[in-house]
């Protein structure tokens, strides 16, 4: 057993392979009906010592999104008293580097309680691991009248500065914190960079599969209450007393609603992902959008290392059995409006420019580009105009866009050697133990400060005039041209296309 006093009172941890542990760790008050959408609340003090032996409850959540949104369905047992870190460290005595992890899931879903998270690989390798759970949904991003926007980032910026205070008790280095998170976790971090109230509480950023594609304007956050509200027959003020089921069950109804029939006109922006409950772009807790404050140099100040797998709509694509190159048209219009462009037009360009790609392989670039590898190369190269960027590509790229999918790196990032892997999902064991090694040990070496180098050597700094990336597949690594730059051109206005090879 391990001892440590905090502020709010004395934790008891474990100690596990090695590593101490300090499990379910209030950085804020409960989540009552009365707190559902105010700020979040400092911790009240606690009396004699806080059992931190076991993981706590999750943010309340049921499968939503279809198949790939229910397999990231956290299974764990939920409550009200979520709004907790777990934390393991190599020595409380010490002084490490500090990982904050942010967990994806749509922002609707997932948890910082997962199996892969708990492995201690960051712990083993000399790093204190922080990861989060945080307001989802409805909870942290509906907009109600009267209350803080954005709650669930707010609750993050609460974790951060939780973080800053306290984490040298367990051995963590305040001055050296790394943001990170994968998916809705990796939209998170974009957003962040752009938060004032973020602003110092960390010092490196690691966006996966993840940049600036999900933020709302006030109008569409707006359109999206009103949805809710005729949902739930009630006014903003009585949302704090929905039961909880029925408020999941209306939460899930929209973000299905929104994931299996964009419609612009509903949705607004949020029709280009299928994610309805998202930062909202409120002039208070989130000035501006995350884009915009890159390319004026207004994001945090910070090195970055970011990227996105080969394949990241392979899973994604799965949903539709059958497709031709109209149903393919189709299905993409209303989700490319916002871009203004139509299906039926920027597939016509994609095929053009990929004249091999079958009508599965144009949807997997068209979704794939819209919603995770072109957001990853704007902001990166935005970004690099004012900081350091490394930026990654994972897995092997094959034809068609069949690469490794959408979250295919975790298992890896998160390796440690003699880790159960029965207790994870098959997308998240690891086939090749040396290689999860190589990417584990690349991903810490960015977190402990010193120039991220690969197993064939310097990883180079990304730059819009020279955007190389580092290839990181199970057959080696090698640094290239960003296979995917260019295709940024296919979304110009027409007579504006670049005709740069992609």
């Amino acid at each position: 057993m391990t001892m440590v006093k905090i502020a709010a009172g004395a934790l008891q941890g474990v100690r596990e392979n090695g590593i101490h542990a300090f499990l379910g760790v209030p950085y804020a008050a409960p989540v009552t009906p009365e707190r559902r959408f105010e700020a979040p609340q400092p911790v009240l003090p606690w009396q004699g010592t806080r059992d931190a032996t076991r993981l706590g409850p999750v943010c309340p959540q049921i499968p939503t999104y279809g198949p790939v949104g229910t397999a990231a369905t956290s299974k764990l047992a939920f409550g009200e008293d979520f709004l907790t870190l777990n934390i393991r460290t190599p020595d409380p005595a010490g002084r490490a580097p500090v990982l904050f992890w942010i967990h994806g899931g749509g922002y609707a879903v997932g948890s910082a309680n997962e199996p892969v998270l708990q492995s201690g690989a960051f712990a083993a390798s000399g790093i204190v691991e922080v990861t989060v759970n945080y307001r989802l949904g409805a909870l942290g991003f509906l907009h109600v009248e009267g209350k803080p926007d954005n709650r669930g980032l707010l609750d993050l910026v609460a974790a951060l500065e939780w973080v800053r205070d306290t984490i040298a008790a367990f051995g963590g280095d305040p001055e050296r914190v790394t943001l990170a998170g994968r998916s809705a976790g990796g939209f998170a971090v974009a957003t962040l960079m752009a938060m004032p109230r973020a602003r110092g509480l960390f010092h490196r950023a690691m966006p996966q599969s993840g940049a600036s594609t999900a933020i709302a304007s006030q109008e569409d956050a707006a359109k999206l209450s009103r949805r809710f509200r005729a949902a739930a027959e009630t006014d903003d003020a009585s949302l704090a007393e929905l039961p909880m089921q029925r408020l999941l069950e209306i939460q899930r109804d929209l973000c299905n609603q929104s994931y299996e029939q964009h419609d612009f006109a509903r949705d607004g922006a949020a029709a280009m992902l299928g994610v309805p409950f998202v930062p909202v772009v409120d002039g208070v807790t989130l000035p501006e959008h995350p884009e915009t404050a890159a390319q004026a140099g207004r994001t945090a100040a910070v090195p970055m290392m970011i990227g996105c797998t080969t394949g990241e709509y392979v899973t994604h694509a799965t949903a539709q059995p059958e497709m031709d190159f109209a149903l393919c048209a189709k299905l993409l219009h209303e989700r490319v409006l916002p871009s203004g462009h139509s299906g039926s037009g920027i597939v016509e360009r994609y095929r053009a420019a990929l004249p091999g790609h079958s009508p599965r392989g144009i949807w997997r670039a068209v979704a794939g580009d819209l919603v995770f590898q072109l957001p990853a190369i704007r902001f990166a190269k935005l970004h690099a105009r004012f900081n350091p960027v490394y930026k990654y590509l994972y897995g092997s790229l094959g034809a068609n866009e069949l690469g490794a999918p959408h979250g295919a790196e975790v298992g890896s990032v998160w390796y440690r050697d003699g880790s159960n892997s029965r207790d994870l999902p098959e997308r998240q064991r690891v086939p090749d133990a040396g290689f999860a090694r190589a990417i584990h040990d690349l991903w810490a070496s960015f977190i402990t400060g010193v120039r991220p180098t690969a197993p064939n050597g310097t990883w180079p700094l990304y730059h819009d005039e020279k955007p190389m990336v580092l290839r990181a597949g199970p057959t080696g690594f090698g640094v290239t041209l960003d296979p995917f730059d260019g295709r940024e051109a296919l979304w110009l206005p027409a007579g504006h296309e670049d005709r740069r090879p992609v």
